[in-house]
């Protein structure tokens, strides 16, 4: 009898263990979700930093980028630019900058709105299993990003940050 008390306490006791490691997981997951949320919200600050300081350039919508687009590489730094080259030279330093983030893209256009904002949207590969029971979709689900609602789409797969912001 006590040698069956005694396995169904490790059964107990096993359970509770892999709860644990559950909510430890889970945690990691969160916690690499947040940081990859703060920086990103930094990326997207780092733009507009640059956009204000080119703001004729962003004005004038120089500062398009699409998903994946990779811009052409201007040398700002000695040579002189004008405002649209100074602008592709900011992206193109920037784009480079998303690399910090798994999977990083962004896509910058001109909001749908309101054309004197500008929307900056960044999208990194999610953390999540793609499960087939759908808890990917759900965890994602209130940060999703839609045509419908903002004017684009985040990329399959993948978490994303928009900002509008108004150099």
């Amino acid at each position: 009898m006590s040698l069956i008390e005694a396995l169904v306490a490790l059964v107990v006791l096993a359970l509770g263990v892999m709860g644990l490691a559950g909510v430890q997981t889970r945690l990691l997951v969160e916690s690499r979700t947040a940081n990859h949320r703060a920086t990103a919200i930094g990326l997207i600050d780092d733009l507009t930093n640059r956009m204000l300081l080119n703001r004729d350039a962003a004005i004038a919508n120089s500062y398009s980028l699409a998903w994946g687009a990779t811009p052409a590489v201007q040398n700002c730094t000695t040579n002189v630019c004008t405002g649209a080259q100074l602008a592709q030279s900011d992206l193109n330093l920037w784009r480079t900058a998303l690399n910090v983030l798994p999977s990083g893209n962004a896509r910058v256009f001109q909001s749908p709105n309101d054309a004197r904002q500008i929307g900056i949207a960044i999208a990194w590969s999610a953390n999540e299993s793609s499960a087939a029971d759908g808890d990917s979709v759900k965890y994602n689900a209130p940060f999703a990003v839609t045509a419908a609602a903002n004017g684009i789409d985040c990329p399959a797969n993948a978490i994303c940050h928009l900002v509008y912001v108004q150099p």
